[in-house]
């Protein structure tokens, strides 16, 4: 069993705790940056927070291989009412401080009436600045490929062998504000964002990518 500790790094719009797990590695491995790793961003993508409970399991019986942080739900608020956006309507995931944040506005997509005024943003942005994690994994759904952002194409590439996702650096469509704009583009972190093409809590979206979130925090895929 491994060592770890839960703690709360934050609260939503309607006061309820946002929930962190710390594990610390394992004292054979080799000096790494931390990882981070979170889900459920958008309430609507509950198979993300599936994804990260399991890899969080397998961490208890076993260390990571680097110090590891893992946000199963940030959007507590709206994966209980099952909405994209949290209670303010507000799209997290274009609600961070970039340097395109408020721009190419879409309907449905809410920045929010200025950037990181949202309390589970602030959550996030606090815990990076705290931990000042290099290797930062967020868990979506539901298109399926490894998308990276800043220093993460060789990581995207590693990941894309062991879950069989194709690795893109681009989505397709604009998305300012977001949370790979700001700590990818801009900051140079290695920033993946996982798809899963699975919507609803299915366990296939673990089973396919098991292999490729141990790999990001150091652990055998086998």
């Amino acid at each position: 069993m491994s060592e770890r500790r839960e703690l709360v790094i934050g609260h939503t719009v309607l006061g309820r705790p946002i929930e962190a797990v710390w594990f610390p590695p394992a004292g054979y491995a080799k000096p790494r940056p931390p990882a981070l790793l979170f889900a459920a961003i958008h309430g609507d993508e509950p198979v993300s927070q599936l994804m990260l409970e399991r890899l969080a399991d397998e961490l208890i019986e076993r260390p990571p291989g680097r110090e590891t942080w893992i946000v199963p739900v940030v959007n507590v608020d709206g994966l209980l009412a099952g909405t994209r956006n949290n209670a303010n309507d507000v799209d997290l995931n274009r609600n961070f401080a970039s340097a395109t944040w408020g721009t190419q506005r879409r309907p449905g997509y809410n920045p929010g009436a200025a950037a990181e005024d949202q309390p589970e943003t602030q959550a996030i942005v606090k815990l990076i600045d705290e931990v000042k994690p290099h290797r930062i994994i967020t868990v979506h759904a539901t298109y399926r490929m490894v998308n990276w952002d800043g220093c993460a194409e060789q990581l995207a590439k590693e990941m894309s062998e062991r879950c069989g996702y194709p690795s893109q650096n681009d989505m397709g469509y604009p998305t300012p504000g977001s949370f790979g704009a700001k700590y990818g583009v801009e900051q140079n972190l290695e920033v993946i964002t996982l798809e899963s093409p699975y919507l609803m809590v299915d366990e296939a979206g673990w089973l396919e990518t098991r292999s490729a979130l141990r790999w990001c925090v150091d652990l055998p895929t086998d």
